[in-house]
């Protein structure tokens, strides 16, 4: 179980109680590899109202996790196609497909109430629609679940935009200081044991520590037990 653990040096900036991120809010987790970044994003996500909207897992790296979750429920996407009412799909896309993901992520703006959990944030291009989703998520009910190694290399709105923001280590002080912009100056940079990370609430202005969640398996698991699959509808999308 996930459970906040707040530090005594964290005392000036208040101890609000632990919030999980609901369906208007964007949520950023940071980290190198290996520190638990896509296990603790991954957990939020299988946390989510399942009933509320399906969610589509971006996957630019053939995430091993989302092997370990398998379909189903994690049923493929095709680059273009739109998911059903409700469930967890994948949808594996690669750098040359710039142009056909930012048709798509227009196509989810228009439809609203889907939601998006990006791994490897960073290679997301540039482009108005997803720049769109993250400014307006809240209105268009499209929550945000995304997650970087590299914070100097995402879109200034990833963490501007973002209610929750998870910090793991990171390699480059240059990474620090461009976190420590959206973090109220919060000491987000205190060393921490392997795979706990730092939570910082912006709309509280809290920051809590969180201890590990559940191993990899465990939370792939939790996904089989709780997400809907609806064969027919998943069929007919696949056809």
């Amino acid at each position: 179980m996930n459970i906040p653990a707040p530090q005594s040096d964290q005392r000036d900036l208040g101890y609000n109680a632990f919030r999980l991120p609901g369906g208007e809010d964007r949520t950023t987790v940071i980290g190198m590899t290996g520190t638990g970044k896509t296990v603790l994003a991954a957990w939020l996500l299988q946390k989510q109202r399942w009933e509320e909207r399906p969610w589509v897992c971006i996957d630019y790296k053939n995430e091993i996790l989302f092997d370990k979750i398998g379909d189903p429920p994690m049923r493929p996407l095709k680059m273009g196609q739109m998911p059903g009412k409700r469930g967890l799909y994948r949808m594996r896309v690669s750098p040359g497909d710039d142009e056909a993901l930012d048709d798509w992520f227009w196509k989810i703006w228009e439809r609203e109430n889907v939601g998006l959990f990006c791994d490897e944030v960073s290679l997301v291009q540039s482009k108005g629609a997803f720049k769109g989703i993250l400014r307006q998520g809240r209105s268009k009910r499209i929550p945000v679940i995304a997650c970087t190694q590299r914070p100097v290399d995402c879109d200034r709105e990833v963490f501007s935009e973002s209610n929750y923001l998870a910090v793991f280590r990171v390699k480059d002080e240059r990474d620090y200081k461009t976190i420590k912009g959206f973090t109220g100056r919060a000491p987000i940079e205190a060393p921490l044991p392997p795979h706990w990370s730092h939570w910082y609430d912006a709309r509280q202005n809290s920051l809590l520590t969180l201890r590990p969640v559940p191993d990899p398996d465990a939370v792939a698991k939790s996904f089989r037990d709780v997400v809907p699959y609806e064969k027919g509808l998943f069929a007919s999308l696949l056809g």
